[in-house]
């Protein structure tokens, strides 16, 4: 039953990362800075002077720039340069839209877009890319004042980009008036100084698909000869459009900020969340003492290896439990095992008093073996067979069956605790998605988020320790479960005492197969070389099948089999708002 949960889960977590994880671009690289200079010209057009440095990580045959403009405007005198910042070498690409390799670009224009392509390989490390143009028809002049509405920086990026500059300068200095507005969703720092005049914003980091847009109110003498002149008064008109979306800005803030608030009020109650856990676990089943309370049993358990296994661990019987059952087997004269050369081939035959009541070791027989036989060796070259892994989980399922059948579980009980795990697994992969969207969106309650993340862990770990605590197993297997624990701690510690005073080396026939199960085997044999040195050289029961790795190896060869099969498988607005200047849309890459 856990398996199928734990097989939702996967699938779930499968979609979600096909659903929200980014596609692979053509190239690994990190946009670590970008410097944007625009010049306003006389006649209103701006000489741009674009500088990128991208960060590649491994090889890349280029560059790729789109600019977007609007209806009218054209680019024009463009080149490219290339500098290598590790070396200082600086190339200037060609331009040739015939070419794709070497160190030339490709120029071209798509409706409103001018696309640049530049085709020069890098193997790794940074490169400087400069795109130097000229915009025309970039500011519209009207009576009072002229003005720049410019996304200078487009939303057209697949990656965020580090260091950010964004600067327009004039032809003058000391402007009569200036007023200068940025809109970018993301926080950041604008100087307007008519004294030098220029316009700079400056943003630490710029989000994927986020544009960074000035608009600008200057004196029309610095374009006297621009073409693109409009009746009628601008500035007040700017000004009020500027003031609406601060003031839209502010409120768009002031709900995030309420929304925040919200939201880490519901996180830091999210943990209420588990108290169907603590309360549904508090009638369980009978309970276990602790192993100083048990101590050490020397009675060889009335119940099988895997059923000790199972009590024990709390979880589905492997490849060491299925060596215990073929060593249970062996003793009893159902199968023999012979060693191969230099003893690491173990082969494993059947007798005439083989009883074949364990479905899984008959498939073996079968499926791995020639129906008689078979060996280490065979199960290896076995791997990947799917009949193989399903007779094990199918073992697995009618092991832990067998445990309600005898009385030694409570189905109800059991179920209602698989239940309660899939709830808090759940609760919590919600609560870590959670816990990566606050990171992203928070912003004002940040310093209150990380002691609310705390919180909600500390709440997982107190209700998987409560359902650690819980018990499945009725007043029958509470106490076979102390015997199997008491009988691991006498295996664990068999050097503190003789085992002659236990019992002789036919009764420590009968424990191998639970020191087997355990994972105690290498430890019990050699104890048991120390002090039956004579009894184990002269019986060979001990020089067949426990002189060697014989078990050992088997739980490997078949945990090998079983993990290849199942393997297969001035006023800086940090708001989006616009007001509507063009160059949206404007981005690049690397290929």
């Amino acid at each position: 039953m856990k398996r199928k949960y734990l097989w939702v889960l996967a699938l779930f977590l499968a979609s979600f990362s096909a659903a929200f994880l980014p596609e692979k671009v053509f190239a690994d690289y990190d946009l670590t800075k970008m410097d944007v200079t625009a010049i306003v010209n006389s006649d209103g057009s701006l000489s741009m002077t674009r500088k990128i440095v991208y960060d590649f990580d491994d090889s890349a045959n280029g560059v790729y720039y789109t600019q977007n403009l609007a209806s009218g405007q054209k680019v024009s005198g463009q080149s490219v340069e290339v500098k290598d910042l590790a070396s200082g070498k600086t190339v200037k690409p060609a331009l040739n839209n015939q070419a794709d390799s070497g160190n030339v670009y490709h120029f071209n224009k798509d409706g409103n877009s001018y696309k640049f392509k530049v085709y020069h390989h890098v193997d790794d490390g940074k490169v400087q890319v400069v795109y130097r143009y000229k915009i025309s028809g970039a500011v519209d002049s009207y009576e009072d004042a002229s003005e720049l509405n410019f996304k200078i920086v487009g939303d057209g990026w697949d990656k965020e980009i580090s260091n950010v500059t964004a600067t327009v300068r004039f032809q003058d200095k000391k402007l009569s008036f200036l007023k200068g507005w940025a809109h970018v969703n993301a926080n950041g720092h604008l100087t307007v100084d008519k004294e030098k005049g220029l316009v700079k914003a400056e943003v630490a980091t710029l989000p994927e698909a986020t544009f960074l847009e000035l608009h600008l109110l200057f004196p029309n003498s610095l374009v006297s000869q621009n073409k693109k002149q409009h009746s009628g008064e601008i500035a007040a008109k700017v000004v009020d459009q500027e003031k609406a979306l601060a003031k839209e800005t502010a409120a768009k803030k002031a709900r995030h900020n309420v929304y925040e608030l919200i939201g880490l009020a519901l996180f830091a109650l999210s943990p209420l969340l588990y108290l169907p856990v603590f309360i549904k676990s508090r009638k369980s089943g009978s309970p276990v003492k602790t192993k100083k309370e048990i101590g050490h049993n020397f009675e060889i358990p009335a119940f099988s290896p895997t059923t000790a296994q199972i009590l024990v661990t709390k979880k589905d019987p492997d490849g060491k439990a299925l060596a215990g059952e073929i060593a249970l087997r062996a003793g009893r004269g159902e199968i023999t095992i012979k060693a191969g050369k230099k003893g690491k081939n173990f082969t494993y035959a059947k007798t005439s008093k083989y009883k074949g009541d364990l479905p899984l070791l008959n498939r073996l027989f079968k499926k791995v073996g020639n129906g008689q036989s078979f060996s280490n060796k065979d199960l290896k070259q076995y791997s990947g067979s799917q009949e193989i892994t399903s007779s094990y989980e199918s073992w697995q399922e009618a092991s832990q069956k067998a445990l309600i059948k005898e009385g030694y579980i409570d189905q109800k009980l059991q179920d209602r605790e698989e239940l309660l795990s899939l709830y808090t697994l759940g609760l919590m992969f919600v609560s870590v998605a959670a816990i990566v969207v606050c990171f992203f969106l928070y912003d004002k309650y940040t310093f209150w988020l990380l002691p609310a993340i705390l919180w909600v862990l500390a709440a997982f770990g107190l209700a998987r320790l409560r359902l650690h605590h819980f018990s499945d197993l009725t007043e029958k297997g509470a106490r076979a479960t102390e015997r199997a624990l008491g009988f691991e701690a006498m295996l664990d510690d068999i050097g503190q005492f003789k085992l002659r005073d236990i019992g002789e080396l036919t009764l420590w026939e009968q424990v191998m197969p639970y020191a087997i199960t355990f994972g105690l085997a290498k430890k019990v044999l050699k104890q048991l070389k120390l002090e039956f040195p004579e009894e184990i050289a002269a019986d060979p029961y001990w020089t067949y099948y426990y002189a060697g790795a014989s078990y050992g190896a088997f739980a490997s060869s078949f945990d090998e089999a079983i993990s290849s099969s199942a393997g297969s498988g001035g006023n800086f607005s940090a708001s989006s708002a616009s007001s509507g200047g063009f160059g949206g849309g404007s981005g690049g890459g690397a290929f």
